[in-house]
C-alpha cells in the first residue's frame, strides 16, 4: 500500500509540474502545443500504442485510446495519480462483524 501510495502522490505532483509548465509556455510569445500522452507514452516505452495489436476489438476500443493519448499529459497522470492515491490509502480497522461475549 505504501508504493500505491508514494506513486500516487508522484503521478500527482508530475501532473501539477506538467500543468505549470503548459501554463507558463502558453503564456509565452510563440505558439505552443501541449504535451500530449501519446507523446509521453512514447518517450517511456518507445512506441505508440496499438490498442487493436493488444487483443482489443472494434472501432470503440480505438476511438477511446486516441482520445486518452491526445488529452494533455496532466489531464491523465493527475486523476490516475488521485485514484490511485485514494485506493492505497490507509484505513483505520474495522469493527468485527459478530461480536462476542
Amino acid at each position: 500500500m505504501l508504493i500505491g501510495r508514494a506513486i500516487g502522490w508522484t503521478m500527482v505532483l508530475a501532473a501539477i509540474l506538467m500543468a505549470s509548465g503548459e501554463a507558463v509556455m502558453a503564456l509565452g510569445t510563440g505558439s505552443y502545443q501541449g504535451l500530449a500522452t501519446g507523446d509521453i507514452w512514447a518517450l517511456l516505452w518507445g512506441q505508440t500504442p496499438n490498442f487493436l495489436e493488444a487483443g482489443f476489438s472494434g472501432d470503440l476500443w480505438r476511438f477511446v485510446g486516441a482520445l486518452v493519448m491526445a488529452l494533455p499529459a496532466w489531464a491523465v497522470l493527475g486523476p490516475a495519480g488521485v485514484i490511485l492515491a485514494h485506493t492505497c490509502r490507509r484505513r483505520p480497522p474495522r469493527g468485527r462483524l459478530f461480536r462476542t461475549a
